[in-house]
């Protein structure tokens, strides 16, 4: 049974903040997704279809005696603003979750005065708080902050496991998962014939790709802290070259842009050796 229920703000139309080319709704699927693949059965996230706020889901949520629940979200404000903090309900005070979080969190990415605040204008906690459910709201950093940005991205394992260490769930050494919360990778390779770095080639893995999900990023760079330069759609096809890498806990193909000549690279699937129902590209 899962010990820390995760929400990832807005979702369902609603992208929440925007800057630098990022949504927030984008990216804090992105980490709850690094979470669960952390944290494996200890954690479950919750829908992340849905905008929690907007239907009130937390109105009829039942979790488990014990199980605490997180909303995750990125903040906006003028370009200097930085930091992490936790909001909780103002009829309560902060328990050992809650400190562990707030210092963990803001050690990572520092600059808010206060690390953690009450709030009793916010639906979510005053839901939770009506129906007993151990509730906290994290901002994790500033979206509109580009330090902020970038240590998120580059870092999101690490925020992850921050996260898991203050809910008293240790990570499980997984690899994080793609960037992207609604797509999954795609095909994987099955026999690696050369490696340098983390770089392979494998016999067969090239060729077209069509695309599973509604939106697949495409980087500049075989990792999630990549720039997202473009995206693939669901039915779309790529043709990728022999060449991948593993990294982040994902297998990355690779293709080189027909008007930019430059490589890109695309999540394709988890490094099981083989296709799975779940990935983001399948081989046509």
């Amino acid at each position: 049974m899962a010990k820390l229920y995760i929400i990832a703000g807005h979702g369902a139309g609603d992208p929440g903040a925007c800057a630098g080319g990022q949504t927030e709704e984008e990216r804090v699927r992105a980490l709850a997704s690094v979470i669960k693949q952390r944290g494996g059965s200890d954690v479950e996230v919750l829908d992340t279809s849905r905008n929690w706020y907007a239907d009130g889901g937390i109105n009829k949520l039942t979790l488990p005696k014990g199980a605490m629940l997180i909303e995750l979200h990125r903040d906006y404000a003028a370009e200097s603003a930085r930091g992490a903090h936790v909001i909780i309900y103002g009829g309560f005070d902060a328990d050992e979750f809650d400190k562990a979080l707030a210092a963990k969190l803001s050690a990572i990415l520092p600059g808010r005065s206060q690390t953690i605040v009450k709030r009793t204008d916010l639906a979510n906690p005053k839901r939770a708080a009506n129906r007993g459910i151990n509730y906290r709201l994290a901002e994790v950093g500033f979206i509109s902050n580009a330090e902020d940005r970038s240590i998120f991205d580059t870092r999101i394992t690490e925020i992850a496991d921050a996260i898991l260490e203050a809910a008293g769930i240790g990570p499980s050494g997984s690899a994080s998962a793609p960037s992207t919360p609604a797509q999954q990778p795609a095909a994987k390779p099955s026999a690696p014939s050369a490696s340098n770095s983390g770089e392979k080639t494998g016999t067969g893995f090239g060729g077209t790709y069509r695309c599973t999900v509604s939106s697949l990023n495409v980087r500049d760079a075989p990792t999630l802290g990549g720039n997202v330069v473009a995206s693939y759609s669901k039915g779309q096809t790529v043709v990728l070259d022999d060449w991948y890498k593993i990294a982040d806990g994902w297998v990355w193909g690779r293709y080189t842009g027909a008007s930019s000549g430059k490589k890109r690279y695309v999540a394709v699937g988890k490094p099981t050796g083989g296709p799975a129902a779940d990935d983001y590209l399948l081989k046509v």
